[in-house]
Formats: C-alpha cells, sequence, structure tokens
C-alpha cells in the first residue's frame, strides 16, 4: 500500500493512501492536503498513481517541488523519498511492498514459547502404531524397532517395538537436519526440540566467531515465563577448557563452582553444557538451565544433548565445506566477470548491477531463496560469451556479435560442471515475450522465469546507463517506457514486480 505521511508541519503524522485519485497539494482549501504555508501555491503539486508507479508533479508553483533536496518537474517516487514543499516535508511509503520481500534466510523467527510443540508433559512424542499386536501377543522374536511417529504408510512391525524419549527426538534431529536446506533454521529447530525434550526453561546454542574467535548467541529459547537470563561465564569457560559435557544438578550447591559469583548473585541452578567439537576444538556449545530444582536435569538429559551436540557438529561440519565450495565458486565467477569488464571496459559493473535488480526482482515475485541464488549467479554471468566474441575479430559484426555472444557463452558455461541450472538464464536473456528477441526468436511461454527476469533487468541498467543520447535516460522515463511495454516484449509480472521494487527502494539494495 503505497501512501503519503506528513512528516513535519501542523498535519504531521496524518495518512494519505496514493490510490486511483489525485492526491493535489496546496494553500487551497480543496487540497488533499491543505498546506498553510506563505512558501506554497494555491496549486502546488499533484502526487498520482499510473499501475504501480507513483509519481508528483509540480503544478508550476512559484517555489517549486522538491524530492530529496532535488528540484523536479515530475519524478517517480520510491520508499522514503522525501517531499519538500514550502516548509513542509512529506514522505512516500511503501509498507506492502516491502512486506511483499521474502524474509533474509539467516535471520530465522523465534517463537516465544517452544511449549507449543506438540508433545507430552514428559517430553515424549505420542506414539501411535497400527498393525503392531500387544506384546502379550507378539510372536517370538530377536528383532527391536523403534516407535516413532511415522509420516509414511504404517507397515506391519517386523519384531516388538520400543519407546524410547531419546532415541526418538535424536530421529527427529535427524530429520531436521537432513531435510532442511536451511542452516539457520536447522540450527534453531535442533536448539528448540532439545529445549522442549529436557525440560530447561532457557536453551541456547553458541558458535565462534572466525574472525574474532569469540563465542556469540546464534540460537536463543526461551519458555514463555521463563525470567531472567542465566548463563554462567565459569561453567562455559571450563566445558570449552575440558571439550567434556557436563551436567550439574543444582550448582550453587557444586564443589566446582562454589566460588563463582554469577552462580550464586544469578541463582543458577540444574544446567547442562555441551561442546560441539569440530575435531580437536570447539566451534561451539549447547547450554540448557533449569530453574526448578523439583525439575533438575538427568544423567539421560546429559546422554541426549551431548549427541545432539554430535548431530550439531555434523551439521556445522558440512555448512562450513558448502560454504568454502560456494566461497570458490563465486571466486571464480568474479573473475570470469573481471575479465569479461576488461575486454569491454565500458560495461565495467553492468554484470554486478543486472545481478542486484535480478535478485530483488525475484524476491519481489516470492521466489524461493534457492532459485533467487540460481538467477544472481546467471545474471553475473548473462554476457561471458563476450569474452569469445570481438570487433577486432575478422566477419564479426555489430549484429552477429549480439547472438554470437549468447552462443559463447553457453559454449563457455556448459563446460563446467554444476551450472546446468543457471544455464538456461543465459541463453534465453535476450528472448522478448512477442518473439521479437534473438537469437531463437520464442516467446514468453517458451523461456524460464529466470530469463524474463533477467531480460528486464539488463533491459533496465541497459537504458539507465547507455539509452540516450550521450549517456542515460532518467530512471522515471525508463520505467515509463518498460511499463509500456509489458506484456508486449516484457513479461507483465516481472515488470510489475520491477515497478514495485523501484516504488519500495528495494531494487537498489545490495
Amino acid at each position: 500500500m503505497p501512501y503519503i505521511r506528513v512528516k513535519t508541519g501542523p498535519n504531521k503524522g496524518r495518512i494519505f493512501e496514493v490510490k486511483d485519485q489525485v492526491i493535489t497539494v496546496g494553500r487551497d482549501e480543496i487540497s488533499t492536503i491543505q498546506i498553510l504555508d506563505q512558501g506554497v501555491s494555491r496549486q502546488h503539486s499533484e502526487i498520482f498513481r499510473i499501475g504501480e508507479m507513483c509519481f508528483v508533479r509540480d503544478l508550476n508553483s512559484t517555489n517549486g517541488t522538491f524530492v530529496n533536496n532535488l528540484k523536479v518537474q515530475e519524478e517517480v517516487l520510491k520508499a522514503n523519498d522525501e517531499l519538500l514543499i514550502g516548509t513542509t516535508i512529506l514522505v512516500f511509503e511503501d509498507k506492502a511492498s516491502a512486506e511483499a520481500v521474502v524474509p533474509s534466510p539467516t535471520a530465522p523467527a523465534v517463537p516465544q514459547a517452544v511449549s507449543q510443540q506438540a508433545a507430552t508433559p514428559s517430553g515424549e512424542k505420542s506414539v501411535e502404531i497400527e498393525g503392531v499386536p500387544s506384546e502379550d501377543k507378539m510372536p517370538n522374536t530377536t528383532t527391536v524397532e523403534l516407535a516413532v511417529d511415522k509420516e509414511k504408510p504404517a507397515q506391519k512391525a517386523l519384531g516388538r517395538e520400543v519407546s524410547s524419549k531419546n532415541l526418538t527426538v535424536l530421529y527427529e534431529l535427524g530429520k531436521i537436519i537432513r531435510s532442511s536446506k536451511d542452516f539457520g533454521g536447522v540450527l534453531h529447530k535442533t536448539v528448540a526440540a532439545l529445549t522442549e525434550a529436557v525440560g530447561a526453561n532457557h536453551g541456547y546454542l553458541f558458535l565462534a566467531d572466525h574472525g574474532t574467535g569469540k563465542l556469540s548467541p546464534k540460537v536463543t529459547i526461551e519458555k514463555e515465563g521463563a525470567g531472567e537470563k542465566k548463563v554462567s561465564k565459569t561453567i562455559v569457560k571450563r566445558v570449552l577448557a575440558t571439550g567434556m559435557p557436563l551436567l550439574t544438578t543444582d550448582a550453587t550447591l557444586d564443589d566446582r563452582f562454589a566460588l563463582s559469583e554469577s552462580i550464586v548473585l544469578k541463582k543458577i541452578k540444574s544446567v547442562i553444557c555441551a561442546p560441539v567439537m569440530l575435531g580437536e576444538h570447539a566451534e561451539g556449545l549447547l547450554y540448557f538451565h533449569s530453574a526448578r530444582l523439583s525439575e533438575s536435569f538427568k544423567v539421560e538429559d546429559l546422554e541426549l544433548v551431548s549427541a545432539g551436540a554430535l548431530h550439531l557438529a555434523m551439521a556445522v561440519a558440512s555448512h562450513n565445506a558448502g560454504e568454502k565450495i560456494r566461497k570458490g565458486l563465486i571466486s571464480t565467477i568474479r573473475a570470469l566477470v573481471t575479465a569479461m569488464e576488461i575486454v569491454d571496459p565500458k560495461n565495467q559493473g553492468h554484470a554486478q548491477r543486472v545481478a542486484d535488480y535480478s535478485a530483488a526482482i525475484g524476491k519481489q515475485m516470492g521466489l524461493p531463496l534457492e532459485e533467487i541464488n540460481r538467477i544472481r549467479l546467471a545474471a553475473l554471468l548473462h554476457d561471458i560469451g563476450k569474452l569469445a566474441v570481438h570487433h577486432s575479430v575478422v566477419g564479426v559484426t555489430k549484429e552477429s556479435m549480439k547472438e554470437q555472444h549468447v552462443y559463447q557463452g553457453e559454449k563457455i558455461l556448459s563446460q563446467i560442471e554444476g551450472f546446468e541450472d543457471i544455464l538456461p538464464g543465459l541463453r534465453y536473456h535476450h528472448e522478448r515475450a512477442d518473439g521479437s528477441g534473438f537469437p531463437y526468436h520464442i516467446k514468453n511461454e517458451g523461456t524460464p522465469v529466470m530469463a524474463r527476469i533477467i531480460l528486464v533487468a539488463n533491459s533496465f541498467d541497459n537504458q539507465c546507463t547507455w539509452g540516450g543520447i550521450g549517456g542515460g535516460v532518467p530512471v522515471k522515463d525508463v520505467l515509463k517506457d518498460m511499463a509500456q511495454r509489458g506484456g508486449k516484449e516484457f513479461d507483465d509480472e516481472v515488470i510489475k514486480a520491477l515497478l514495485l521494487c523501484h516504488r519500495s527502494g528495494t531494487l537498489y539494495g545490495s
């Protein structure tokens, strides 16, 4: 929902939604936003909407209309633009567009109460297995199976099924780590499950910062009414020094910590702390606290947390290895892009801008994070074929170069294993919705969303950078032009996302 908020002046705080009707601004009493200021003309300016774009237009006022301190005649608005009219400041905001952007996967939402998970008061999962005879009718067998909730259709048991809280929780942790591709989500779900299973009031995961080496909390789980955070540095230091898990049923009475001021002052009671080991070093640690002595942790809880720490260690090791590979891949891609820009200096920065625009559009369209990452890579490399095509080569014309750089780009990327998913973005990034593109001349329905997005982002940057005589075209004019070509040359949905990204300001984010 785009709207105008009055930031200063007598109308401070008032909100005016930008709909189909024009918002007029001036001293005239019939103005939508009346500003009684001698520096404001009777009919000073107007704010209006065309499709997904919002504009401000000066009505030949005496003292002018300013957007972000620049005097304008007409300007397309984006989120947080400030309009100065006389001495009054109006702010253009766009709440809906901001909410439409997919949130950063690296910061998952933390529920307020872990107790909302489906579990019995004892922390055990409720188990119901169909087709299993009772124990007194169980045939003689040496087979024992773990009884857990099964998502798959029930099958007849091969032997006697047993219920074990700890094994059931570990089974669930394994499923979390296997099934989730969001590392932050894996960490959060794992700590939440362990906090619930051992009945802790607080659950924490600390991981080492590779830059400083210091531990910092990556996940914090607090049950409703858990009270003050109670983490003992004495216990944390001991576990880090020994590399061994630790359990204390009442830290205030434990001889190992009797002289610790933090334990006495914070009234720390029952604690479990287990290191997350990578090789011989603690990469982090799990820490759980129970405030009630009647619910002190037991040895079985220590065993469960220690096993959970092993699960997390494997997840962290796998994530670190994946990050190392990803960073190496990104470095390779940036080296290719740098080489391309050396060959064609006037294109410096073009690939990065197109990649940023493409990612913003993908987020606005609600695409999955994995798809957005693929689109970003394809956009970075969309012109890589220019490395192999030069004007200086005999027989290469400007027109033939346009098609050849697509063919050569395909040839280069097809040699790199794992790039199959981004190849369509490069192959079709010049194919237009009406079939007027090149080199394959296919229409919108024949091109993947990835290519449609890169086409729009590429065209937007080209026009803004080089579209005019001696330089680029103003953004507002480019957006108007591309909006008119939506549904013809460009995909309508992608154009709409471009306009919303501009309006919300996300188009120009990193």
